[in-house]
């Protein structure tokens, strides 16, 4: 544990002691205004670097009883240790560290007393930096917790103070970068910390480095220390021997003997689909049949990774099962940080999540979950965008606008082929959307029309046939998003629902706006129902708006500590080669507070 006493180096009449930076313990070094000719000032990053041919005194052994109020950070501690960490994590700067001036103001504010002298403290920092480090996302942040480990194993305790407040502005100017930029935890690729990320490292709020402040970094909504130890659990587990190749057919139903059947229960064992006495019983026998504990074991897994836990080991259930360990590691990891980067809501306000791949809309009020529907997502070829917003309007017995792509995509082929599809989905044809005189479909030489360049616009009209259903929510975004009934209700049995042109269709439609209404508190608002019976269209502005965040996570722990999966339905998870159009990660908030 660090001395609880301030450590002083020795008076330094002639070098002023700002070295190359290094981990190690800080401490305070009085200083002369004289600044020797061999000592460089550089301006990027506001560190200064001393030259190598100088031998920096070491610190002293005596401590003195009260704090100095003025002096310099010594880093001689650190002169000897070769970070390799620094140059990966900003490599423009000419220091061994990259936060040296932010340093320099943190101890001077602390008396120049070490920073991280608790045990909790560390445990923290460093349980949040293996966060990061284990979603892949920083290079250089693995390297750093090693060699900050080597500084604390080894006793230089001076060193690993100095380090660890390096890495806690790293950690800070990344943390800080990602809510701005939350696009970057969607494009499967490394962030390079640059100048520009360098500048989210500092602000007014950075010190004190206390357990409360750093507890605030953590990600919400889930229970941190069971992920971080699912993650560990995963690390460091030997990698099993399940390949696509494994299995020999494509499907395995109840009672079938599984090829590779004992690598299956050794799976279901680490993932916890198998119990202890499960694992020797099923690891006995010559053969494993999809059958008993097995098949109990298979719908448990089915269940967690979102999948329809029918028992049946097919395509889908196979390409979760070869999923390599080290694999589940890291996306637990990546959307661990995907949820720290999500708006933080207060209790009194009711808010949403539509978490994209887990086709679930989920309504949170005073912090618990009071309602919950399956969705209808956009299609891989149509997605919902990543946005947050506010439910500001909805309509009962909505017209549906027909968006561009729906109309240049789907309308217009139809009436082509027959003129009678209008009629029959009450469909009529606007000038446009300012002029919205009706044209007659007659008037249109349809073996001419271009669908990318018809000039006049669809609507379809309220009725038991409207692709929006009862009722929609309107919410301000950039994209055409809303969340929407629809008639097309058994879509909603189908386990996989990436179904739509982006909006999302909600099951529980109509329970949805039954709670809306009563969340406006307002005695003359008419009930859902009294709407929805006089057949019009009704636009109901929502005094007490309530929030909407549509997410993307693909794995979690959940409140009972299981581990959660879902099919990475956008490719979000891991590279591609197609790059992903960032118009629908852009992750913008246009909640309105």
């Amino acid at each position: 544990m660090l001395n609880p006493q301030r450590v002083v180096a020795k008076r330094v009449s002639k070098i002023l002691v700002l070295s190359l930076m290094v981990p190690s313990s800080v401490f305070a070094a009085e200083v002369s205004p004289v600044v020797p000719h061999n000592v460089a000032t550089v301006s990027q990053n506001n560190v200064q670097a001393v030259d190598s041919n100088i031998v920096l005194p070491q610190s002293s052994t005596n401590a003195r009883k009260a704090p100095l109020t003025t002096g310099s950070v010594d880093w001689s501690s650190l002169n000897n240790q070769h970070l390799l960490s620094t140059k990966m994590l900003c490599g423009d700067t000419t220091s061994n560290v990259c936060f040296a001036s932010q340093i320099e103001q943190a101890y001077a504010q602390n008396k120049f007393y070490p920073l991280w002298n608790t045990v909790a403290l560390r445990k923290e920092l460093t349980s949040q930096l293996q966060m990061v480090a284990d979603s892949k996302i920083l290079p250089g942040i693995t390297q750093r917790l090693v060699e900050m480990n080597k500084l604390e194993q080894e006793g230089n305790l001076r060193g690993y103070d100095l380090l660890a407040t390096d890495t806690y502005y790293v950690y800070r100017a990344f943390l800080n970068y990602i809510a701005d930029h939350r696009d970057v935890l969607f494009l499967s690729k490394p962030v390079k910390m640059s100048q520009v990320m360098v500048q989210y490292g500092g602000g007014e709020d950075a010190y004190p480095m206390t357990m409360t402040k750093l507890t605030t970094y953590r990600p919400t909504y889930i229970p941190f220390e069971s992920t971080m130890k699912m993650i560990g659990v995963y690390q460091h587990l030997a990698p099993h021997h399940l390949t696509a190749a494994s299995f020999k057919s494509t499907v395995y139903r109840q009672n079938d003997v599984l090829p590779n059947g004992h690598d299956v229960v050794q799976v279901l064992y680490h993932l916890g689909d198998l119990n202890q006495a499960e694992y020797d019983t099923l690891s006995a026998q010559p053969t494993v049949t999809n059958s008993g504990a097995m098949l109990a074991g298979i719908k448990l897994f089915q269940k967690r990774h979102g999948l329809n836990p029918d028992g049946i080991v097919g395509p889908e259930t196979i390409k979760q099962l070869v999923v390599p360990y080290s694999d589940i590691a890291r996306l637990l990891a990546l959307n661990t940080l995907r949820i720290s980067a999500l708006n933080r809501h207060d209790d009194t306000r009711a808010h949403i999540w539509v978490n994209i791949p887990n086709y679930k809309l989920e309504l949170y009020d005073n912090g618990k979950k009071v309602f919950e529907s399956k969705v209808i997502v956009g299609r891989d070829t149509r997605p919902t965008n990543l946005f947050s917003s506010s439910i500001t309007t909805m309509v009962v017995n909505p017209y549906w606008n027909v968006p561009v792509t729906i109309k240049q995509h789907d309308v217009i082929p139809k009436v082509k082929l027959s003129r009678d599809y209008l009629k029959a989905h009450n469909m009529q044809i606007l000038n446009s959307w300012r002029d919205r005189t009706v044209v007659p479909p007659s008037s249109i030489d349809w073996a001419t029309v271009n669908p990318k360049t018809f000039p006049h616009e669809f609507q379809q009209g309220p009725g038991p046939h409207n692709s929006l259903g009862n009722v929609k929510f309107l919410m301000p975004n950039d994209y055409a998003i809303f969340l929407h009934d629809t008639p097309a209700h058994g879509l909603f049995s189908r386990n996989k629902r990436d179904l739509s042109s982006g909006c999302v269709r909600v099951e529980r439609a109509d329970d949805l706006a039954n709670y809306v209404i009563d969340y406006q508190q307002r005695s003359n608002l008419n009930t859902f129902k009294s709407m929805l019976d006089t057949k019009k269209n009704k636009v109901v502005s929502l005094s007490k708006r309530i929030d909407v965040d549509f997410v993307y996570l693909t794995a979690w722990v959940d409140q009972s500590g299981h581990l959660q999966m879902r099919n990475d339905i956008y490719g979000y998870d891991s590279p591609q080669a197609k790059p992903i159009k960032t118009k629908f990660i852009t992750m913008k908030d246009f909640v309105k507070r």
